[in-house]
């Protein structure tokens, strides 16, 4: 991917360093495609999330679903949820997403707020 091994070693340290500073209940955000609102599994609301809501609405390619609405999840997740492996993984091949992946499709987060997205 353009880089040497000593690069990416580096990288790989730094993002344990950061997943293993995380305090031990993070905010993140996910954009949902639906086509209502009552159509989103507030179970299992997903595994892949940002910690920065700037960044979705910014990049609309971030999104899961395949409805016609789009909704902002605001959730709060205790740091236990996160699976660090596979959010290492996730941010070496899509760096400019910041993504932290969830255990279990997302069960147990707190959901804090579902607001839709309108397009201005």
């Amino acid at each position: 991917m353009g880089i040497t091994g000593k690069e990416a070693k580096e990288e790989i340290k730094r993002l344990k360093e950061y997943y293993k500073n995380l305090p031990d209940e993070v905010t993140l955000y996910r954009i949902v495609m639906v086509d209502d609102k009552n159509d989103i599994d507030y179970e299992h609301p997903g595994s892949h999330y940002s910690s920065s809501r700037k960044d979705l609405i910014n990049n609309y390619s971030f999104t899961t679903g395949s409805g016609k609405n789009g909704y902002m999840m605001t959730v709060k997740a205790s740091k236990k949820h996160i699976d660090v492996p596979e959010s290492i993984s996730n941010n070496i091949l899509y760096p400019n997403e910041n993504e932290i992946t969830l255990k279990n499709q997302g069960k147990g987060v707190k959901i804090i707020k579902v607001t839709k997205i309108t397009k201005s």
